[in-house]
């Protein structure tokens, strides 16, 4: 069988359909009355029909009659829709520019706080953690090897553990510490220096104290300087005995028997200057001077 096609609407005659319903919203009285039954649609039809043609405009029955049940069927009404996860997402969807844009602000603060973080603090850390373990890697092992006296080997070994066991467990200040301390170390075993009696004008060969634990005795001790071979003066890291402190010192009492340290007065009270200044021998790989004069290494920083 053929199939017809039914006719399209006119778009114009929906137009007027749709302007028909909105008059009777806006003629709501009017619908309250006539819009109660079919008998008076009719009746409503012309009332319509004249208000239209007040205004200049013919409307045909049909397209009244169209107006008049769309309003009743609530064709033109809009419905919200139900409530549900489709509505949830359409209404994302249609607000996604909105929210893309929140989310984009957030991701660049992220991103900009990371960044921040890591280009000033992680990633200095980072690398400051890579210097301090490559460089006891390299230290420990050498300050070792160059250590030819026993007590200068187990110091060394000492620190050099020390280091490796605070990178193990990321204690980069204590690695840093321990890393300081073997450069000291290895810089000491590496120096060779004569230690000898000072004999300037103005400044004392040797001086005596009484013991803090002994009032009525006297503790003797050559004023000494370490002296390179070209004459340069070292400042080295001296304990004294009397308090305990470590101090770097270019020149420190070093404590002898009575008799030595008057053979020095007797030397310097001669012609005012030293003559026998040699009082010890520091060498390479040692950290303890080969001393010429009786010592037990006694020392004070201040006097």
């Amino acid at each position: 069988m053929p199939e017809h096609n039914e006719p399209k609407p006119d778009f114009s005659e929906v137009l007027l359909a749709m302007d028909v319903v909105d008059t009777l919203r806006h003629e709501r009285s009017l619908v309250e009355r006539e819009l109660q039954s079919e008998d008076s649609e009719k009746a409503l039809i012309e009332k319509l029909r004249r208000i239209y043609a007040g205004q200049g405009i013919e409307v045909s029955d049909e397209t009244l009659l169209e107006g008049v049940r769309a309003l009743r069927e609530e064709r033109f009404t809009y419905r919200p829709p139900e409530p549900g996860l489709k509505t949830a997402l359409a209404r994302l969807y249609v607000r996604r520019g909105r929210w893309v844009k929140r989310i984009g602000i957030l991701l660049l603060v992220i991103l900009t706080l990371w960044g921040g973080y890591h280009f000033l603090y992680a990633g200095p850390s980072e690398r400051e953690k890579v210097r301090i373990a490559r460089e006891v890697g390299e230290l420990g092992p050498a300050a070792v090897k160059d250590a030819l006296e026993p007590g200068a080997r187990q110091k060394a070994e000492a620190l050099y553990t020390q280091a490796l066991s605070a990178l193990r467990r990321g204690d980069s200040d204590a690695a840093r510490d321990a890393l300081e301390a073997l450069k000291g170390i290895h810089s000491l075993i590496l120096m060779e220096y004569t230690l000898q009696v000072v004999s300037r004008p103005g400044t004392p060969s040797g001086v005596w104290r009484h013991p803090v634990d002994n009032p009525a005795g006297r503790n003797y001790y050559l004023i000494v300087e370490a002296v390179t071979v070209d004459g340069r003066r070292l400042a080295l890291p001296v304990t004294s005995e009397e308090d305990g402190k470590v101090t770097v010192v270019k020149e420190w009492g070093l404590r002898v028997p009575a008799d030595i340290y008057e053979e020095v007065r007797r030397d310097k009270a001669e012609d005012g200057i030293v003559d026998r200044r040699k009082v010890g021998i520091k060498k390479r790989g040692f950290i303890t001077p080969e001393y010429v004069v009786p010592t037990r290494g006694g020392a004070i920083t201040q006097w």
